[in-house]
């Protein structure tokens, strides 16, 4: 679950985001180093005081490349480069402290970190803090200020803030008046980062006309891309055009293929639409549409690898 979650934004459960720390902090260890990491070397340099090389020898022992994995060590190892102003470290300082990984959980300490890599325009710190002051850790709740954070990490290119600022302008909530206009601008920058939630929404909103000339076209190839990277109700809202020829010419065997594997994530109306869509095929059609939803599954496993 890790590995996709900078491409997945925000579920509309409130537990779900379990922290958009954590989510900045497994994105800021995902890549790894740049070129050959040489840990003796580094750690060398850490020791002299080499900030870069601190946060290096931090990252590895949180991840436990080339040493036992230490979460207090990591904790060690970025505290001494955040403190002289390294930003990446600075970030996941606050994590760990959000997290309680390796240090006892301390929202206070993770959001005055996260501030500091704020003040130097990190992204993911300005997202983080958007999130901590509208959910109420580590600050007062606060939705009117979390709205201006989350519209700074936005404008900044963080692809998370820009969906979830066009979601909150699409639903009208948390303080935002509904502005369809103002959520194509948000949603469409997230997709054009390939945010598989924002591509989903803009294809209902070029379905719908809402804030874009109405477009089935562009509705589809913006349900096409949800559904490639797996999005559930992408993949029913293409297998529904696929059905009704809604902007594409009418298939039932890439219409049941879509629902299901949208079927596949418990998206009830993809089961249903496929049941209704199976009285009106043949069995070698229903067949074959089983074999490409299989086909399509073994390729997302294997690209995963």
């Amino acid at each position: 679950m890790l590995a996709v979650m900078t491409s997945h934004i925000f579920s509309r459960q409130p537990t779900a985001g379990i922290f958009l720390a954590f989510l900045a902090f497994f994105e800021a260890f995902s890549a790894g180093q740049a070129g050959e990491f040489d840990l003796a070397k580094a750690t060398n340099e850490a020791a002299k005081g080499d900030a870069e090389a601190q946060y290096a020898v931090g990252r590895a022992y949180f991840k436990g490349e080339g040493v036992p994995r230490d979460c207090a060590k990591a904790a060690d190892y970025f505290r001494r480069a955040a403190e002289q102003g390294n930003f990446k470290a600075q970030n996941n300082l606050a994590t760990i402290y959000a997290k309680g990984l390796g240090v006892p959980a301390d929202a206070r300490e993770a959001m005055k970190w996260f501030q500091k890599a704020a003040d130097q325009g990190d992204a993911l710190a300005l997202q983080n803090i958007a999130w901590m002051k509208a959910h109420g850790v580590g600050a007062p709740k606060d939705p009117v200020e979390a709205l201006k954070w989350y519209r700074k990490a936005a404008e900044a290119g963080q692809v998370d803030a820009q969906a979830h600022l066009g979601d909150l302008y699409y639903r009208g909530e948390e303080g935002v008046e509904k502005n369809y206009t103002e959520a194509a601008k948000w949603l469409g920058k997230a997709a054009a980062q390939g945010a598989a939630t924002a591509e989903n929404t803009l294809g209902v909103m070029y379905e719908n006309g809402f804030g874009v000339e109405r477009d089935a076209k562009q509705a589809v190839e913006w349900f096409r891309q949800a559904a490639e990277q797996g999005h559930s109700k992408g993949q029913s809202n293409l297998g529904r055009m696929y059905a009704g020829g809604i902007g594409v010419e009418r298939d039932p065997v890439q219409a049941y293929q879509w629902f299901t594997l949208s079927a596949t994530r418990a998206e009830m109306t993809a089961i249903k639409s496929r049941a209704d869509l199976a009285s009106t095929m043949t069995a070698e059609q229903i067949a074959e549409a089983k074999h490409r939803a299989e086909e399509f599954l073994k390729a997302k496993a294997a690209a995963a690898h």
